[in-house]
C-alpha cells in the first residue's frame, strides 16, 4: 500500500486576465443599468408633463401622440419603480463582484 503525499497546487485566486475580464463585464453591466435607470426616471418625469409643456410652448403634436403621452402619464409609478430597480441592480452587481474578487484575492 502506497500513499502519495505530493503537495496539491495552491490556488492563488483569480488570474490577472480573469480580473480584467470580470472588471470589464461588470463595468459594462453597471453602465447599462445606470443608463436604463436614468432613462426610466426621465420617462417617469416626462410623460406627465409632456402635453402641458407642449401646449405652453405652442408645439404642434398629433392627437395620437398627446393621447399616448396622457395614457403613459398614469404609469409614472411603474417607470419610477423600474428606475429604482435598475439603480439597485447596479449597486448589487458592484457590491457582489467586489466581494467575489476580494474573496478570491485572499484565497
Amino acid at each position: 500500500m502506497t500513499a502519495s503525499f505530493a503537495p496539491k497546487p495552491e490556488s492563488h485566486g483569480l488570474s490577472p486576465a480573469a480580473v480584467l475580464v470580470v472588471g470589464a463585464v461588470t463595468a459594462i453591466s453597471v453602465f447599462a443599468l445606470i443608463t436604463a435607470g436614468i432613462t426610466f426616471f426621465g420617462l417617469a418625469i416626462a410623460f406627465p408633463i409632456a402635453v402641458p409643456v407642449a401646449h405652453a410652448y405652442h408645439v404642434a403634436i398629433s392627437a395620437a401622440d398627446a393621447a399616448l403621452a396622457e395614457q403613459f402619464a398614469g404609469f409614472w409609478w411603474a417607470f419610477l419603480g423600474l428606475a429604482v430597480a435598475a439603480f439597485a441592480g447596479a449597486a448589487v452587481v458592484t457590491i457582489k463582484v467586489a466581494d467575489i474578487v476580494s474573496r478570491a484575492s485572499r484565497a
